[in-house]
């Protein structure tokens, strides 16, 4: 009797840990990703300066957590790619080219951008119960709905997809 007690104890007290972690909001994620951005253009690493001013930036730096040893590729489109998918460029999309080419021999990665069997961010993301949004230059694929922002798992999007 006393097993049974302790099990419907040990049992209860697990459901309401797995209740009380459940009750926890999930933080905010803002990604940001800057094309031609310098380290000294940012404000938190130019202290002083006063040809550098981004106090938003800043503020969201102070409250939240700067990871600041990511690496860029030499142009935008495959640091996007990069970014959305969680591979290196040289996996995804290596090259910046035009939206146009296509190889259509190759159904699944014969367009620039984002292969379409990767998985993305967002719908990693949206599994985990949030809300996704992207705002500005996309540059990861354009060349069918599976391609676009919203055909990569996100609610929505408001910018442009290609850098001409």
């Amino acid at each position: 009797m006393a097993r049974s007690i302790a099990l419907v104890a040990v049992v209860g007290l697990s459901g309401l840990a797995a209740l009380s972690m459940a009750a926890q909001p999930k933080p905010h994620i803002v990604m940001h990703l800057v094309d031609d951005w310098g380290w000294a253009n940012a404000g938190w690493h130019s202290p002083g300066n006063p040809e550098v001013k981004t106090p938003r930036m800043d503020e969201l730096v102070r409250s939240g957590i700067e990871l600041d040893r990511a690496y860029s590729y030499q142009f935008c489109s495959p640091t996007r790619s990069s970014l959305q998918s969680g591979r290196y460029p040289t996996h995804v999309n290596d090259k910046n080219m035009d939206v146009t080419v296509h190889n259509p021999s190759d159904p699944v990665s014969g367009f620039a951008g984002i292969p379409r069997n990767m998985t993305g961010i967002a719908s990693k993301l949206k599994q985990a119960g949030y809300l996704t949004h992207q705002v500005g230059k996309w540059d990861a694929g354009m060349a069918t709905w599976d391609h676009t922002p919203r055909g990569r798992g996100y609610d929505t999007s408001f910018g442009y997809f290609h850098h001409d």
